[in-house]
């Protein structure tokens, strides 16, 4: 979780609530994710309890990444200090200011590890998702590097591998059954960044882009993988930002 009061940067407004009131409900546009600094809040939906979250807890960002309103009400449980980002910022976030997106990561694991558990007790997944498989092919291109597509994909079977390129030089290779692939351009609103090609015959099963909230609660793994994806941006970000601080040697 978030430690508190590390949080408050020059984009942030920061709020005071009392007990009762409500921070952000369901159906309203989602301009604002929130990092809890103080007090307790309970989030929501349709009148039924989902969770408490308390200080260093962060709430909103995934109807952002989702893009749809607010699908669950937030209210304050006891007096609270809260701060509201922008949504947009997240990916300046992300890439500049990995120290806080680094906080935010932990906060929503802790929050995805128990909703997991809760979806896997209470929720039925059969058909919740519409999902199809494809065969590839020896050479043919599964994505293509600079192309547009929301899409995700999860290979079932291959007997080389997947070939992964960018400007046309070898960047890796896909070759384990049930690895996820094309996740991030579709959350991070990008162009495919790589050009993946089957080596030999592979089978590989697509996700519609579009149905990304259905397929987190069935499928949990790839809700972490596409955490452990931003983890390693954050990592190298840091790195880099490391790399800047550090004097050159004359």
């Amino acid at each position: 979780m978030i430690e508190p009061g590390k949080t408050e940067i020059s984009a942030a407004e920061v709020k005071e609530y009392v007990p009762q009131q409500t921070i952000a409900s369901e159906g309203q546009d989602n301009k604002y994710f929130y990092v809890i600094l103080k007090g307790e809040v309970e989030i929501s939906q349709n009148d039924k309890g989902i969770r408490i979250l308390k200080e260093g807890d962060v709430f909103g960002l995934e109807n952002f990444i989702l893009k749809r309103p607010y699908t669950t009400t937030s209210r304050a449980l006891t007096n609270a200090r809260i701060a509201a980002y922008p949504s947009h910022l997240i990916k300046q976030i992300i890439y500049e200011r990995p120290q806080l997106a680094e906080m935010i990561l932990n906060s929503v694991m802790h929050q995805l590890e128990q909703t997991t558990q809760v979806a896997e007790e209470n929720i039925s997944i059969e058909g919740y998702v519409d999902i199809n498989e494809q065969v590839f092919e020896d050479g043919e291109i599964i994505i293509e590097e600079g192309s547009s597509g929301i899409d995700f994909y999860k290979l079932i079977s291959t007997e080389g591998g997947l070939h992964v390129t960018k400007e046309g030089k070898e960047v890796g290779k896909i070759t384990q059954p049930g690895e996820y692939f094309g996740e991030m351009s579709s959350l991070l609103d990008q162009r495919r960044t790589a050009t993946i090609r089957s080596i030999g015959r592979s089978i590989v099963q697509i996700f519609p882009g579009d149905n990304l909230e259905s397929i987190l609660m069935g499928y949990p793994d790839l809700a972490k993988k596409i955490i452990d994806t931003l983890a390693y941006r954050l990592s190298e970000a840091n790195k880099k930002i490391a790399e800047l601080g550090t004097p050159k040697k004359k």
